[in-house]
């Protein structure tokens, strides 16, 4: 919507469903029979907040038809709550919703310009004068959640919620005015695709998920029996009682984390009873039921899931992901052809003794099987298409690391090539040993980590030594001197800059970093016409650090230090995002439809007698030569077709 619309509406409701919203997200939540708008909070053009109280009234025909027309822009906190809740209360079939390019998400304007948070978190950074209620939270949960006790929308209480609604809406607006700005047009453009593909959601295979949950809950089940018959221990799911246990089984451990017991397991000299007892404690405690369970429940009545994206989720405009954590999702060790043998196993026959039998262990199958719960409709395939090593792409691009761009330009076999440098032999006698430490390094060391970052990338659990760790760190260094200057050389760019000596660039001109009044801060500009942004940025005379602040989970700022390393990882990953954004609107422009994106990845569903032929124009467009502002950065997509969600 353009600057000329005759009127903009700010909006803030309050709700009631049965349905559990942080479980089911908002898709779900306004589907439920009983979910209504009990309170809608407005302004007209910042004019005075009003509240309708639809448990007394109708919503007043005005406000019916401003909420679908275009002449209108409808502002709210978080707006994809308002837009989804208010097609509901206009009647609007599932599936369909108000068009999200007539609205404009104030908590993304607040992310874009370095505030993230919610409504209660951000105006408290920006301390804004009409902050949220305190007693919100009580309120809402006296008003909103749904139970079989009947409330009364009446009384003191009831007024103290209208007054609250009210409150929300002035907030909002005020949030609004002390943002330097609205978000740029072409941000503005991602946002509503972005919930363009939350809107249309993804398919869930239910029978899988049911199976799989029921699968995970039974295995789980046994292996707390068996777990209480090995120890004999009276709750063998309390740490206390079992650390005793094991302690007492000589294990040298202070705790019953996760971490603590894989090492423990592993240890050379750990009892084999105490060994088994961990593995059943870890087995019956594994989480990948919990991702079939949202899978299930948070899936619509047509069987699709919505809502798993979070626009300018991270503070370099990177997606986060909500509910099923698409993001996050377990890789898991069967592959190809077993795959679907597992797949078929537990959807069909749902017996956990044959999936022992031919997978051995029921938790690692079932966290195999978690990606294959996504599924295209009827008649469809998907067809997933990925950046090749994007990222690192990008920072030997910023960094002019020309030796790595050749590498991508040609067989890409970046891993070999790194191994190849660090350790001083011919490319074709590195051996899958020596790839694996060219992997870990290159995916470990590129924003100026050191031993513990090969250590969290899981260098050790490779049976890399840990003395060895500090040696990679100084090889891979010396292999890739113009990204160990990138640091130093981001860094002297944002010191100069708070400095007052003006604008400085970096990355051969791809990253410029300038004091910006607006947010008494940093700002970094990038190539890609997107800026990132440090509110109160400063040095610390006492030390010297750099540190900047960020919105905190109470009242106040967090303040959060920075450094080279940290600088070029932002501006990587955030100029890693503005490709992929840009290549999922050449997608959506060309008629494909995104379902879902992880990561570097776009997921389309796509015909099934034309499968190849899509997938080969996917490819394409998602590897289109680099845009203009990203000259000479080598691209490169691959992907497949499948059935169902995986990686290949």
């Amino acid at each position: 919507m353009s600057s000329s619309a005759s009127r903009h509406l700010s909006i803030d409701i309050e709700t009631r469903s049965s349905a559990d919203l942080p479980s089911v997200g908002v898709y779900k939540y306004a589907a439920a029979p009983d979910f209504r708008v009990l309170l809608f909070g407005y302004s007209w053009d910042g004019e005075p907040a009003q509240v309708a109280d639809l448990t007394r009234e109708e919503l007043p025909l005005g406000l019916a038809a401003a909420l679908a027309d275009p002449r209108v822009v409808k502002h709210a906190f978080n707006a994809n709550f308002e837009r989804v809740c208010l097609s509901r209360l206009l009647g609007m079939p599932e599936g369909a919703y108000l068009d999200p390019s007539q609205w404009r998400c104030t908590m993304v304007q607040a992310a874009y310009w370095g505030v993230q948070g919610g409504l209660k978190q951000v105006a408290a950074f920006l301390n804004v004068d009409a902050q949220k209620d305190a007693a919100g939270t009580r309120l809402i949960n006296k008003f909103s959640k749904a139970t079989a006790k009947p409330v009364a929308f009446e009384g003191g209480d009831w007024e103290r919620f209208v007054s609250y609604c009210a409150r929300d809406v002035d907030c909002e607006m005020e949030v609004a005015s002390k943002l330097p700005g609205p978000i740029p047009e072409r941000e503005q453009a991602l946002y509503v695709l972005d919930q363009r593909i939350n809107d249309r959601g993804v398919g869930v295979d239910a029978r899988l998920a049911a199976s799989a949950r029921a699968m995970a809950e039974a295995d789980a089940r046994e292996s707390k029996r068996r777990l209480a018959s090995l120890t004999g221990l009276a709750n063998p799911n309390s740490p206390a009682q079992l650390l005793g246990w094991l302690q007492g089984r000589g294990c040298p451990i202070g705790g019953c984390g996760r971490e603590v017991l894989e090492a423990e397991a592993a240890r050379e000299g750990c009892d084999p009873l105490a060994r088994e007892a961990i593995e059943l404690r870890l087995a019956s405690a594994k989480s990948s039921v919990k991702k079939y369970a949202v899978a299930e429940e948070a899936a619509g009545s047509d069987g699709r899931l919505r809502g798993c994206f979070q626009f300018y989720g991270a503070a370099t405009g990177r997606w986060a992901g909500r509910l099923m954590q698409l993001q996050n999702l377990p890789r898991g060790d069967i592959h190809g052809p077993a795959l679907d043998v597992a797949r078929d196993v537990v959807r069909e026959d749902g017996d956990p003794g044959l999936v022992r039998l031919l997978f051995g262990d029921v938790q690692d199958t079932l966290k195999s099987l978690v990606r294959t719960a996504l599924v295209p409709r009827e008649g469809h395939t998907f067809a997933v298409s990925d950046f090749s090593a994007i990222e690192a792409r990008v920072l030997a691009w910023l960094a002019g690391e020309e030796w790595v761009l050749e590498v991508f330009r040609g067989d890409g076999r970046v891993y070999e090539a790194t191994a190849s440098r660090m350790f001083g032999v011919p490319i074709d006698r590195v051996d899958k040993e020596l790839r694996q430490r060219g992997k870990v390094a290159t995916l470990a060391l590129g924003y100026q980590g050191g031993p513990k970052a090969l250590e969290r990338m899981g260098a050790l659990k490779m049976g890399i030594p840990e003395g060895e760790l500090p040696r990679m760190v100084r090889m891979w260094r010396n292999a890739n001197r113009r990204i160990k200057q990138l640091w130093g050389e981001a860094e002297r760019a944002a010191y100069a800059a708070l400095s007052g000596e003006g604008p400085q660039k970096f990355a051969r001109g791809a990253a410029r970093a300038r004091l910006d009044p607006s947010i008494d801060g940093l700002a970094i500009d990038l190539a890609s016409g997107r800026s990132l942004h440090y509110r109160r940025a400063r040095v610390d005379p006492a030390d010297g650090s750099l540190s900047y602040r960020a919105a905190g989970k109470g009242a106040g700022a967090l303040k959060v230090e920075t450094y080279g390393g940290r600088i070029v990882e932002n501006v990587t990953q955030a100029i890693a995002r503005d490709l992929l954004a840009e290549a999922m609107a050449r997608l959506e422009k060309a008629g494909y439809e995104i379902v879902a994106h992880v990561h570097d990845e776009v997921i389309v569903e796509v015909p099934c007698d034309r499968a190849d032929w899509c997938l080969g124009r996917v490819n394409a467009l998602m590897g289109a030569t680099a845009p203009e502002w990203a000259t000479g950065l080598p691209l490169r997509a691959e992907g497949y077709t499948c059935e169902s969600y995986r990686k290949e």
